[in-house]
């Protein structure tokens, strides 16, 4: 695929996820944080440091956009971790809640392991909670799929 065309359709597809996110943030912390509290404001915080992170993602030149592409943990990022401990690596690609499929290895960016990978960095450690208890990760590797995102929330083409 020509290099220009790809990242002309990510570019498209940042600005749908932004779009998404800014129609459909209430509607999210309704359907996964019902009580106002801390865990509900500790998620709009972030939604808002997301959306922050793909403006300001938007805004680069082609060239280093192309290499962020490949090195942040994004909706629509699959990526690869490695956890060091194991030997072992697993691969999942982050999505909106209602793409999510853990059978075909789709997760929510909402799901508590999407929350803690979104916005990580290539080469990062990270210690994940799971429910058998922390574990430490590396992300081995990213790739934005650049899946196609509808103004309604849902994907217009998977993964």
């Amino acid at each position: 695929m020509n290099h220009s065309i790809g990242l002309s359709y990510a570019q498209e597809q940042l600005v749908s996820q932004l779009a998404v996110l800014g129609v459909e943030r209430k509607r999210f912390l309704d359907a996964y944080f019902v009580m106002p509290g801390k865990e509900r404001m500790e998620m709009e915080q972030f939604l808002f440091l997301y959306t922050e992170a793909v403006q300001e993602l938007l805004s680069e030149t082609d060239v280093l956009m192309e290499e962020k592409l490949q090195s942040l943990v994004l909706i629509g990022s699959h990526i690869t971790i490695e956890y060091p401990e194991y030997e072992a690596l697993d691969s999942f690609t982050i999505v909106l809640p209602e793409q999510a499929n853990p059978d075909e290895n789709l997760i929510s960016f909402l799901s508590p392991v999407g929350r803690q990978l979104l916005l990580a960095r290539l080469g990062e450690s990270i210690t994940v909670a799971t429910p058998s208890g922390p574990m430490r990760v590396i992300l081995a590797s990213i790739k934005y799929t650049a899946n196609q995102f509808s103004r309604e929330g849902g994907a217009v083409n998977g993964s």
